[in-house]
């Protein structure tokens, strides 16, 4: 197993691809080795939009600024880029953000890409450089609105109906693999020219009512992202993991997972999403829980009622 000897931990063994779910704040990621994770695929939460909960310590909540909101952000990829290896990636799915006139120095709305300030993140670390970028084109999902000086010149607000996905690598080769390994993890011709070819591309979105969480993202997203840059039996980390949607994508396409959660209500939906623990589905499976909230530090499930495993 990938990650290190915890004390109180549940698993069932003789695993295919195995699954560990922390209860934590992914700042820090204590439980994982320096270079064990191959790819990093998320969604971090939105600044000052969306309420995920997690208890007021949440990145992004209401009543932070912009820039410790890209505070939380750095320390999370901070950690991100410790645990992984050489040549691993960071695919991040992001939208520019407004900022209100109360939140700048202007006194009316400003646009963040925090694609730019990622990127000045990223390059200042050293070893990691901006690989490549996709763009979630969602014109065909709905309507998209802003007024600003609607219909007269000249502050009129442009809208966004796009996301974007961008991705980083972390210098160095990684280890070579097997020939059988990388046979089963080729792409189809369609996948090629549809995916990487064509770096627009047009996905459906998750229902955030049925997936249980505010702000889900879908799972064609992290399948994509999975199968171009990770081979069969690598290992995924999704440092804000809501309802388990890498997770659940990572095991249909036989590759390990590692998610990182701050709001216990989510576990539940993550358990159903990847089969936790049901009977003639996961012989082939581990599935490992870390609560750090319990005492000292230390998981205690029965302390939880929530977390039933």
């Amino acid at each position: 197993m990938i990650v290190k000897e915890v004390i109180n931990r549940w698993r069932i063994v003789d695993a295919m691809s195995e699954h560990t779910y922390i209860l934590g704040d992914s700042r820090s990621m204590e439980e994982i080795p320096d270079e064990s994770v191959n790819l990093v695929v998320t969604s971090p939460p939105y600044w000052n939009l969306k309420d995920y909960g997690g208890g007021g310590d949440e990145i992004g909540r209401g009543d932070s600024s912009y820039q410790e909101y890209l505070e939380g952000l750095f320390a999370v990829f901070r950690e991100c880029t410790r645990v992984l290896t050489p040549d691993g990636k960071i695919a991040i799915n992001i939208m520019p953000i407004f900022l209100t006139g109360k939140a700048t120095k202007f006194n009316r709305r400003v646009t963040k890409t925090v694609l730019s300030d990622l990127e000045r993140f990223f390059e200042g670390l050293g070893n990691m450089f901006f690989l490549s970028l996709y763009i979630w084109d969602k014109r065909k999902i709905g309507r998209f609105s802003s007024w600003g000086s609607y219909p007269y010149p000249p502050n009129m607000l442009s809208t966004y109906p796009y996301e974007w996905i961008i991705v980083f690598s972390k210098e160095g080769k990684r280890k070579p693999v097997e020939k059988s390994v990388k046979e089963s993890s080729e792409l189809t011709h369609e996948e090629w020219t549809t995916w990487v070819c064509n770096s627009i591309w047009e996905m459906p979105p998750a229902s955030a009512k049925r997936e249980g969480h505010p702000a889900p993202f879908p799972e064609e997203l992290p399948r994509r992202i999975i199968k171009i840059h990770t081979f069969v039996g690598d290992t995924v980390l999704d440092p804000f993991s809501g309802s388990g949607t890498t997770s659940k994508v990572a095991k249909e396409l036989g590759r390990n997972s590692i998610a990182y959660e701050i709001n216990k209500e989510y576990f539940e939906t993550f358990k159903k999403k990847v089969e936790w623990n049901q009977k003639g589905l996961n012989e082939s499976h581990k599935y490992e829980l870390i609560d750090r909230k319990g005492k000292n530090g230390v998981g205690h499930l029965n302390e939880h009622p929530g977390l039933n495993v």
